[in-house]
Parts: structure tokens; sequence; C-alpha cells
């Protein structure tokens, strides 16, 4: 009686659904809108960008279209799992889909954050140099950057999430919160959610600080001015990081900290980080490609 209970239990567990009915509509409507700008972005932007790579600005928006390229290839899946809420495909394909919308949030991150310093490093004078001298050096940078996420990140992920029994439901899947009990991941994903906070306040003060110094030095003409524009674009990648990202980081924050991890919610919000796939619509209206 004892085992006819407990595999009761077990089937009850693995049929009922992960996501309740408001959670799954949200989760599809956003992956369907990621889809959907996301690839229009990219081939929009693929046909108007310059072929000048030694650009660092554009060898950085290059990176940004192969990190949202990568992570496109993997939202179907998504999708059809929110839709169907079952999961009939290779448990690591799972653990690699689930991967990647992590990797492609760094990737973006970081991204923007170059992006951001050296805008600023180039207001206050301290650098010059924005180019590559060679192609070679924007490759090794590229490929620098790319080793980091992929051949050190993804494999960790994917040796250290789901490796227990109980995660390895043939039915469900995303749902890996157990292995954040152990104090090495734990510790990992607070400071990282640390860390992405408090970068991207510090950066939105500096933009501020570099606009309002702007607008009191040419005051009424500043719309006039073609450092004024540069910032404002600038302004976009602020917007985006405390719109889409910031989010989701001190939402984990308090997500690590409690017993009955709210799951759903999570979903949510890291569904939201994936939105930056839609910056490249707001990059190719009329005078963004020119940041490239």
């Amino acid at each position: 009686m004892m085992n006819n209970t407990e595999a009761t239990n077990i089937t009850n567990s693995t049929s009922s659904p992960q996501f309740r009915e408001p959670f799954r509509n949200t989760l599809i409507a956003i992956y369907s809108i990621v889809l959907l700008a996301g690839s229009t972005g990219l081939t929009v932007m693929m046909s108007i960008l310059k072929t000048n790579i030694r650009s660092l600005t554009t060898t950085v928006f290059l990176n940004l279209m192969v990190a949202h390229f990568l992570f496109l290839l993997t939202v179907p899946f998504r999708i059809y799992y929110y839709v169907s809420q079952k999961w009939h495909l290779p448990h690591a394909l799972c653990k690699m889909v689930s991967a990647m919308i992590h990797i492609h949030m760094y990737m973006v991150f970081v991204i923007y954050a170059i992006v951001l310093t050296l805008r600023f490093l180039q207001y206050y004078k301290k650098t010059q140099r924005t180019e590559f001298y060679r192609r070679l050096h924007a490759m090794c940078a590229s490929a620098c950057l790319w080793s980091i996420l992929l051949v050190v990140m993804l494999p960790t992920v994917l040796s250290q999430y789901g490796h227990k029994e109980k995660d390895q439901d043939t039915d469900h899947c995303f749902n890996f919160d157990d292995v954040l009990s152990v104090k090495g991941i734990y510790a990992l994903n607070m400071t990282l959610s640390i860390f992405i906070a408090v970068v991207s306040f510090v950066l939105t003060c500096f933009q501020t600080i570099v606009l309002c110094s702007l607008l009191r030095k040419h005051g009424a003409s500043s719309r006039f001015q073609q450092e004024f524009w540069v910032q404002m674009k600038n302004l976009c990648f602020v917007f985006i990081m405390l719109i889409c990202l910031v989010p989701y980081h001190l939402f984990r924050i308090h997500y690590l900290n409690e017993t009955t991890k709210p799951h759903e919610i999570n979903e949510v919000f890291l569904a939201i980080t994936a939105l930056t796939c839609c910056d490249m619509l707001t990059f190719t209206g009329k005078g963004m490609c020119h940041m490239c």
C-alpha cells in the first residue's frame, strides 16, 4: 500500500502542470514577442551594419548580434514547453536551453557595460583609441570574450545543474532550484546579482551626470550638439538595463533567500531579460545605426 501511495504521488507530481495559466500565458506572450521582434531586429541590423569591423563599437555590436542569434535559436523550445507543459526532448537539451538564457543575459550585460564605459571615457577624453589597428585584434578580443562564456561558463552550468535524480524529470524542464542550496552556487548567484545591480545603477548615475553636464554647458542648443545625441543613444542602453536586467537581479536576491521559492514569478522576471533582444529595433531607428 505504501509503495502504491508513493507511486501515485510521483505520478501526480510528474503530470501536474508546472505553471498556472496566467503565468504560462505571460511566458508564451513574452517569448513570442522576443522571437518575432528579435529576429526582425537582427535581420534589419545585418542589412545596415557597416563592414568596418576594425571599429571597436562595431565589433561590440557584432558580438551582441551573435549573442542574440544564439539565444533566439533556443526560444522556440521554450515556447513549445510552455504551450504543451511537457518536455519530451532529451534532458541535455533542456539544460542547454536553460543555460543559454543566462549566458545571453550576462553577455548582454557585459557588452552594454563595455559600450557605456567606452562612451564615458571618450566624453572625459581619457581615451582616443576607439579602433583596433588590426582586424586580428578585434577577432582575438571577441574570441576571448566568447571563450570565457562558452568554454568556461556553459560546461560549468551543464555539469552542475540538473545532475540530481530529482531534477531529471522527463516531463518538466527549467526547474533546477535544488542546486541553489549548494553554498558555492548560492554565493555565486548572489554575488552576480548584487554586482550587476550595483554596476547598472553606477552606470546610470554616470549617464545622468554626463547629460546634466551637457545641458548646463549648451543649454537649449544641446540638441544641436553631436555629443548630446551620442549620450542619448547611450541612454537607450541604460533604459534597457534598468527595465530588462535589473528587476530580475533585484528579485533574484530575494528569491535566493526564500525557503519556498516562487518559481513561476522567477521565470517571468527571467523572461523579461530576454526582451533585450528587441534592442536592435531601437538601434535601427533613424540615426541609431550611426552608432556603429
